[in-house]
């Protein structure tokens, strides 16, 4: 598989390896055992969903969603840095609805909240570490690029929060503070890829 200086920069950034130190075959090699690098780490924001439901969630939407809604499928795996699997853990997802409201007792929007639209749900990981979520393509409002925010948790610890950021709103995420903060070596780490117009794969490193 072909590295790209990028990743291997972010690599070795993580593993602490001077690029002096040792031969360039070497580092390659050892850059390439490291696995993938870790999902960047960002802020939980303001509208941390205040409950979560009991039982898990596959679908964020519970009926006719506003006509400006756009359904999205979010799947991927949760993963180690060797890229083994890690079942049983818990993903956390939320986000703004259509009408740019998080359903979050904190967000006095002038618009009102989506009710076919739950705003956040969880679910463990598969065996082979996967998850799947039906939610709505995220959108921007004042001052954010369009996003959904994630948060990993092991035996009930948090190891992770991030956000997942579009790749088609190029133009947005370059207005948005938190993506410039990452930086153009973790900025691809945050990316989802997309499958068309209603599918979208991001697979979660954890460090």
């Amino acid at each position: 598989m072909k590295l790209l200086r990028r990743d291997l920069v972010c690599t070795a950034a993580a593993l602490g390896l001077s690029s002096l130190s040792q031969p360039a075959f070497a580092r390659v090699v050892s850059l390439a055992q490291a696995g993938p690098a870790p999902t960047p780490r960002l802020t939980d924001g303001p509208y941390y969903p205040v409950a979560f439901d009991r039982a898990p969630t596959t679908t964020l939407i519970t009926g006719p969603l506003v006509p400006q809604a756009r359904q999205l499928q979010l799947s991927g795996r949760v993963v180690d840095r060797a890229g083994r699997p890690l079942p049983g853990a818990r993903v956390e997802i939320w986000q703004c609805d259509a009408n740019r409201r998080y359903h979050h007792p904190g967000d006095g929007g002038s618009t009102l909240p989506d009710p076919n639209f739950a705003g956040f749900g969880w679910q463990p990981s598969a065996a082979d570490g996967s998850y799947r979520f039906e939610t709505i393509r995220p959108v921007a409002y004042p001052g954010r690029t369009p996003h959904i925010h994630v948060k990993v948790k092991l035996d009930g610890r948090p190891m992770l929060s991030s956000q997942i950021f579009m790749p088609d709103e190029s133009t947005a995420n370059q207005r948005d503070f938190l993506w410039r903060d990452l930086g153009s070596d973790a900025q691809p780490l945050a990316l989802a890829t997309l499958a068309g117009d209603a599918e979208a794969r991001f697979d979660i490193v954890l460090s």
